[in-house]
C-alpha cells in the first residue's frame, strides 16, 4: 500500500475532516481534498515575502505585512499571463519561499523528537527534502486559484518575535475558511513557521504522520517516501 500518498500526504484524518465541507478547501495530497492544498498554499505563499526593505530601529506591524503580501500574491495569482504559463508562476512563487519561509524551522519542528537523533548531514538533507516537498505540493495547487478573497480579523504578539495573524478566505456559496498564521520576527523580518487552517496545524499534521511512518518503518522509509512523492509531483507539472 502507498501509505505515504494514501495516508500522510492527504494530511490525516483531521486535516480531511476539515477541508471535506468546501470545495475550495478539499485537498492535502488527493483530488477530494485539492481546494485545501489551495487554501493552505495560499497561507504558505502569502506570507513569505514580508516586506523587501525594512526600518531597522521598528519592527514591523505583523498585520500591515500580511495585507501587504497577500495583495501582492493574489496579483501574481490573478495574473492572466502566470496564469497561463504555470513553469513560471511556478517559478516565481518558488524564488519567493526560498528566500523568506523558514523552510529548516519547519522541517525541525515536523520531524518531532527524530530530528536529535539525526546527524548533521542528515538533518540538512531533511530540510532540503522537505523543502522541495512543500513547494512542490503548494505550488502545484496554486493555479487553482479562483478568485476567493481574504478577510483580516486581528493580529497579537507572543513576546516581541512571536506573533499570530488570523484570516478568513470567503468564498462564494460555501463557509469562510479559518487560515491563521504564525510568525518569527528574523533580523526585521516576519516569517511563517506554521499555518493553522480551521485551527489545524500544518505542521503538527506533518508531524504526527511522519512519527508513525518512522516508528513503524524507521526514518530511511520516511526519506524513501518523501522522494518518492518529490517524483510524482515533479512528473505531473512536467506534463502540464
Amino acid at each position: 500500500m502507498d501509505y505515504f500518498a494514501v495516508n500522510l500526504l492527504q494530511g490525516g484524518s483531521a486535516l480531511r475532516a476539515a477541508a471535506s465541507r468546501s470545495p475550495w478547501c478539499r485537498a492535502f495530497a488527493g483530488a477530494r481534498l485539492d481546494g485545501y492544498v489551495l487554501a493552505a498554499g495560499l497561507a504558505l505563499f502569502a506570507l513569505v515575502s514580508l516586506a523587501e526593505s525594512r526600518a531597522l530601529a521598528v519592527a514591523p506591524d505583523p498585520m500591515a505585512e500580511v495585507k501587504t503580501t497577500i495583495s501582492q500574491v493574489l496579483e501574481v495569482l490573478r495574473n492572466p499571463s502566470y496564469r497561463n504559463s504555470p513553469q513560471i508562476l511556478r517559478q516565481r512563487l518558488r524564488t519567493v519561499v526560498e528566500s523568506h519561509l523558514d523552510f529548516r524551522a519547519m522541517a525541525r519542528s515536523a520531524l518531532g523528537v527524530h530530528w536529535r537523533s539525526l546527524s548533521a548531514a542528515d538533518q540538512d538533507q531533511f530540510v532540503t527534502l522537505f523543502t522541495r516537498l512543500m513547494e512542490d505540493t503548494y505550488i502545484g495547487k496554486a493555479a487553482s486559484y479562483s478568485g476567493e478573497t481574504v478577510e483580516y480579523i486581528r493580529a497579537f504578539n507572543d513576546g516581541p518575535e512571536y506573533a499570530q495573524v488570523n484570516t478568513k478566505v470567503i468564498q462564494t456559496g460555501h463557509d469562510p475558511i479559518s487560515i491563521n498564521y504564525r510568525l518569527e520576527l528574523q533580523d526585521g523580518d516576519w516569517k511563517v513557521y506554521d499555518v493553522l487552517v480551521d485551527g489545524i496545524s500544518l505542521i503538527s499534521n506533518y508531524r504526527t504522520q511522519f512519527n508513525r511512518v518512522i516508528n513503524r518503518d524507521g526514518y530511511p522509509k520516511l526519506v524513501e517516501m518523501i522522494k518518492s512523492k518529490i517524483q510524482q509531483l515533479d512528473s505531473v507539472q512536467a506534463g502540464k
